[in-house]
């Protein structure tokens, strides 16, 4: 079982119980302070990402993991300028607000998002972070990218169309577990089936 604690837009505590068929993990919502604990090189497959989504009253939380090659393309620190372009455009990608989109009548809107990236974003760590230092010997990097919406109309919320990989093209499937009002949801998705059904 892993506990998440989740910080809602209003500052209501709300804590779930849920069970994670991908392994035991801990998410702290509202501090995202777990940047790169949630991954290590056992579960850092190229094409492969992990999504975790939490619904808390109005408050709608999605968390991504994934290697940073699946949207880089490489996953050291960018060296040419040409990596330093990319590395910027993905970095402004993932902080678009069209990575997800939601039931009309939901009317859920973004309200935050963080990013905790070395490569990406080297200054977003929190206190509880490990510091991961790449260099010639340790190629490895991941992401972990923290969105928050809050929805008018919560119980309207019947399917989340996945649009990363339309954005990243290598993404090759993401393995969703999510925690809505309704239940528990577990999904495979993949570019050819990239929306979550809720009900």
């Amino acid at each position: 079982m892993a506990y998440f604690a989740v910080q809602s837009a209003h500052g209501k505590l709300g804590v779930f119980v849920f069970g994670v068929l991908l392994g035991a993990s801990a998410w702290a919502g509202g501090d995202h302070s777990h940047g790169h604990s949630r991954h290590n090189d056992a579960t850092h497959v190229h094409g492969t990402g992990e999504m975790e989504i939490v619904q808390d009253g109005n408050g709608l939380f999605i968390n991504l993991y994934t290697p940073l090659q699946n949207v880089l393309g490489f996953e050291h620190t960018p060296r040419t300028d040409t990596e330093k372009v990319k590395a910027r455009r993905v970095a402004s990608l993932l902080k678009a607000n069209g990575l997800f989109a939601f039931s009309p009548a939901a009317q859920c809107k973004r309200t935050g998002y963080t990013l905790h990236s070395d490569v990406l974003n080297p200054h977003a760590h929190g206190p509880a972070d490990d510091h991961q230092h790449h260099d010639s010997r340790n190629e490895h990097s991941d992401l972990h990218a923290a969105y928050e919406f809050e929805c008018t109309a919560p119980a309207q919320l019947k399917v989340i169309d996945v649009r990363v990989f339309r954005q990243f093209s290598g993404f090759e499937k993401i393995e969703v577990q999510a925690l809505f009002l309704s239940g528990q949801v577990g999904a495979s998705l993949t570019p050819a089936k990239s929306t979550l059904v809720i009900q």
